[in-house]
């Protein structure tokens, strides 16, 4: 990340991470010349934590996905859950077959959130 340094709505100074040079606007000609092993440093150090940022951004997106697979289950088996007896012994197959099918979704989803944490 650069840093710009005004002095009264004019640019002094210029820290320049991309090509890792400063440059003195104040001096005639300007003066350039490259990091120093502290500047250096310090934009290898903003440089990680940004890197770092993109990747927890990412993991928070993947977790939050996986959470919604798993609420959209939760919500797939509230009708069997609020069913009566009745209606459930009048087709138990079907609700069998629904909840076995919800079981293995929520189980998937929960491997996926496994291997992820897991980082294979």
């Amino acid at each position: 990340m650069s840093n710009d340094v005004y002095a009264n709505g004019v640019l002094a100074q210029r820290w320049d991470d991309a090509t890792r040079t400063y440059t003195d606007f104040r001096t005639d000609p300007d003066t350039v010349r490259p990091y120093t092993t502290a500047e250096n440093a310090a934009a290898d150090a903003l440089a990680a934590q940004a890197a770092q940022e993109v990747v927890h951004a990412a993991t928070v997106t993947r977790v939050k996905a996986i959470i919604t697979d798993l609420q959209a289950e939760k919500d797939r088996v509230q009708p069997a859950i609020d069913a009566t007896n009745a209606t459930i012994n009048a087709n138990p197959a079907t609700y069998i077959r629904d909840n076995a099918r919800a079981i293995k979704r929520v189980a998937d989803a929960v491997a996926d959130l496994a291997r992820y944490v897991d980082g294979k």
